[in-house]
């Protein structure tokens, strides 16, 4: 089928997102092989095995600006959005994943698998609890030691919906009026920020990096992105030397935020600034060839697509092998790992993430469009109808019976 011009473009930004997204996760997958092999001994490349907050501004400041031009949009084409409907397909997408994992893990505690041997001590029932209640992260900050460690990552999905949650608000009670939405998200990302510095000094780095409100600067630097974007498409004539500006500059970010110094002072100031010019950038123009061939290369941009149904499963997968195969070498455990998560990903790309996605692009979800009230309303009167249908057919069958019966 031949693509349009504009259809061509859009697939190539959309193409450079998936990409950016990719090179994060690759770099999440790799920040987290410390469970599996002795990263610290590398030195030479310690900044890339520790570039795992790096990775997660990246995704959460990609994730806030498509989320948010989503609402925009659909206020523009609709006039108003429904808050709960969008929150609730979102919770989906997320519980999609979350929660059949919960489930095998509950499944192999109450098996008693050896793997379990290695939690001893640690609350499996309440962490459940927990994460599929997304309150996950005050859970992991007030009991570390009794939360399961190899679900610790889900904190990120919690920040997320929350995050997000919040945004939604601030967009459904100010978005009409685009210049007080950018001063509201502007105040709230400025309180976040000054917040997140002021427990990073008095907390410590570990209730810093864990707490929702200290990791909520990068959704809401993609929001506030999304939103001055009608005005940044007056610059669009720098868009592109704005692009490869800021796709540069992201390695020497990477070692700028290496520690947590720098990851909560100055450094992830400009990592957020960077990655919003960035999603601006390829927003209003299409990227020149080398851009589209390194950043939206084929490999990268289908990790990105793939990058929530890899975050969620790699994790405790790492622990089990770390923690039951220790007869194997590191080199052994770590192949292993990165090649069944790789199948993983495949078999729950298929199973579950396709599905889901059909099923919320459905017919059914798109009468939510109204609301939730209405559309239980509507779905309630077609389950009327139907039953009503139902038992004319029946009394008509019961009655030609009769007749030929001559009952």
């Amino acid at each position: 089928m031949v693509q349009t011009g504009q259809s061509v473009g859009t697939t190539t930004r959309d193409r450079m997102l998936d990409g950016i997204r990719g090179y994060a996760i690759v770099l999440v997958l790799l920040s987290h092989t410390w469970i599996l092999a002795p990263t610290n001994d590398w030195t030479a490349v310690t900044w890339l095995f520790s570039s795992g907050d790096y990775a997660v501004t990246i995704f959460f400041v990609v994730s806030g600006f498509l989320a948010t031009r989503g609402m925009l949009r659909e206020q523009e084409r609709t006039g108003t959005i429904r808050p709960g409907v969008i929150w609730l397909r979102r919770w989906i997408r997320i519980s999609a994943h979350v929660y059949p994992l919960v489930i095998l893990v509950l499944a192999l505690t109450a098996a008693n698998w050896n793997m379990m041997v290695a939690y001893q001590g640690t609350d499996t029932r309440e962490s459940a609890i927990r994460i599929v209640t997304y309150t996950w992260n005050g859970y992991v900050r007030e009991n570390a030691f009794a939360a399961r460690p190899d679900l610790g990552h889900l904190w990120y999905v919690c920040t997320d919906l929350w995050v997000i949650g919040l945004i939604l608000l601030i967009v459904f009670l100010v978005g009409r009026w685009r210049p007080v939405l950018a001063l509201t998200l502007a105040a709230t990302l400025l309180v976040v920020m000054i917040y997140r510095q002021h427990v990073y000094e008095t907390e410590g780095v570990f209730s810093a990096l864990i707490r929702v409100q200290t990791r909520a600067d990068g959704l809401l630097w993609g929001a506030l992105g999304a939103v001055v974007l009608p005005w940044a498409q007056k610059l669009h004539r720098y868009a592109v030397p704005a692009m490869v500006a800021s796709t540069v500059l992201l390695i020497p970010l990477l070692g700028a935020v290496e520690d947590e110094s720098g990851y909560f002072g100055l450094g992830g100031w400009l990592l957020n600034i960077d990655v919003v010019v960035f999603v601006l950038a390829v927003a209003m123009a299409g990227p020149p060839k080398l851009l589209a061939r390194t950043v939206g290369w084929g490999p990268l941009a289908l990790a990105g697509r793939t990058s929530l149904v890899l975050y969620v499963w790699h994790y405790p997968l790492f622990w089990y092998l770390s923690k039951n195969e220790t007869e194997w070498s590191w080199q052994t455990r770590t192949l292993l790992a990165y090649a069944i998560t790789l199948l993983i990903a495949v078999a729950t790309q298929l199973l579950i993430e396709r599905p889901v996605r059909r099923w919320l692009a459905s017919e059914r979800w798109h009468a939510l469009d109204r609301g939730i009230g209405p559309a239980l309303v509507a779905a309630a009167r077609r389950g009327r109808d139907e039953a009503r249908e139902r038992i004319r057919a029946t009394r008509h069958h019961a009655e030609r019976d009769d007749e030929l019966t001559g009952v």
